[in-house]
């Protein structure tokens, strides 16, 4: 092959590579970005980023999205928005946008928002700072109706200093809260007295509890319930609230949150109630580093560890009724499971409603 002809095939292959390189240049160019998808006239645009961060508790601000028919123009307004977001729960969620034309053309994208939390991994020295000295919670329970202007000693406004309250708002709301850990339990039969009467109620479990209960954990998730934190096994948190046992306190409270998570597959509210009431300031701040609010209580009647009739039930929660009132009342006692409706209804009578605790604040 002499020299000219080895020129010919050398300047043809070079045109061939680049009518193969424009071709791929051309097709790159029509591929839709991950905010842009065409299908056929139909484009969906989603404006913003389509990754983004939001620390735990800020505000989801929606950048915005728009739809494009050729032939029915906007569509904008129609676009179907999913959204499984909790900016109260870290983790990564997702937005599903779905555009649908009158000639049944789909179009969709989404949008990924991951939520970071404040989850504390490493002892703080500010800590040591902070009084640890174990604390029992009891409450003023006034009998006529009155709020407790404290309790163990603790005006509210101190609490509030550590994201920990005990008592809601001077309205008429009532606050059904119920500790549970054992399996000697009616928690399923109240329930059904809380769903029949259209009432919400929180909800604080341990991790066998649930474990072991899996179809009625769903049952309460399903239902609206709010479940929150009362640790894995019970310990008394300020023991482990120091630098050399915080390992075995943040594990406390992430095996809950997985356990419940993996039961429900929804995440656990960020609610706490320390085990047994004990508590201390430095406790009370760790858990709220970890993203919680603290829930004690203003209305309890000696019911955790024995048996009571539903004459008596009854007349213990009823005395204790005031505005705002957050009762603690143990599902084991056969009592609280017959007296409820009664109680539900008679306070409705009186024009209370009943809220979740996660609201107060």
């Amino acid at each position: 092959m002499n020299n000219k002809n080895k020129k010919i095939i050398i300047i043809i292959g070079i045109i061939i590579t680049i009518i193969i390189l424009f071709t791929c240049y051309k097709t790159l160019s029509k591929t839709p970005n991950n905010s842009e998808k065409q299908q056929k006239g139909l484009t969906l645009t989603l404006k913003g980023n389509t990754m983004m961060n939001l620390k735990v508790g800020d505000t989801y601000s929606e950048p915005g999205y728009q739809a494009i028919d050729k032939n029915e123009g906007d569509l904008t307004n129609k676009v179907s928005v999913q959204s499984t977001l909790n900016t109260n729960i870290p983790g990564t969620y997702q937005i599903t946008y779905v555009i649908t034309n009158k000639n049944g053309e789909k179009t969709e994208l989404k949008r990924f928002i991951t939520v970071k939390g404040n989850q504390i991994k490493q002892y703080k020295d500010s800590y040591d700072k902070i009084d640890n000295t174990l604390k029992t919670w009891w409450s003023g329970n006034k009998k006529d109706h009155t709020r407790p202007e404290e309790g163990a000693g603790n005006k509210g406004e101190i609490l509030k200093q550590y994201g920990a309250y005990y008592m809601g708002k001077d309205e008429k709301i009532i606050y059904l809260t119920f500790d549970e850990g054992s399996n000697d339990t009616y928690t399923e039969e109240i329930v059904d007295i809380l769903n029949q009467n259209n009432v919400k109620a929180t909800f604080f479990f341990c991790k066998g509890f649930m474990r072991d209960n899996p179809e009625l954990m769903k049952k309460i998730a399903e239902s609206g319930h709010s479940v929150g934190n009362h640790t894995a096994n019970h310990y008394s948190m300020p023991s482990l609230a120091s630098r050399s046992n915080f390992e075995k306190y943040v594990n406390e409270i992430e095996e809950n949150e997985k356990t419940y998570q993996e039961i429900t597959g929804k995440p656990m509210d960020k609610v706490y109630r320390e085990p047994k009431g004990e508590y201390s300031y430095r406790s009370l701040q760790i858990i709220y580093d970890m993203g919680y609010k603290s829930y004690f209580w203003s209305a309890d009647h000696y019911d955790f560890d024995y048996d009571v009739s539903k004459e008596k039930a009854l007349e213990e929660l009823t005395k204790k009724y005031h505005n705002g009132a957050i009762y603690l009342i143990h599902p084991k006692n056969k009592g609280n499971y017959e007296a409820m409706d009664d109680f539900i209804k008679n306070m409705q009578k009186l024009g209370y409603t009943f809220g979740l605790v996660k609201d107060i604040e």
